[in-house]
């Protein structure tokens, strides 16, 4: 999964570590996400990594909107 998780850190100007601190995330999970070499993150992850950026799960998460109507549900 494509994410801004470094842009956002790196604009904080806070280290892997120092997110890793604030967020309760480990550095090593903080690292593999940012290199996006993890296919599926934990909702609760995200919103840890949000929360500590001061910013919404989608600002680093989901870079395009989606939009669910009920016509794209019943198709």
């Amino acid at each position: 999964m494509e994410n801004l998780l470094k842009k956002k850190r790196e604009e904080l100007e806070l280290t892997q570590e120092q997110l890793s601190k604030i967020s309760n995330v480990s550095r090593q999970t903080i690292s593999l996400i940012e290199n996006n070499a993890i296919d599926n993150i934990e909702s609760k992850t995200m919103l840890k990594l949000a929360t500590a950026l001061r910013c919404d799960v989608g600002d680093i998460f989901f870079r395009e909107n989606v939009v669910l109507t009920q016509q794209n549900i019943n198709n």
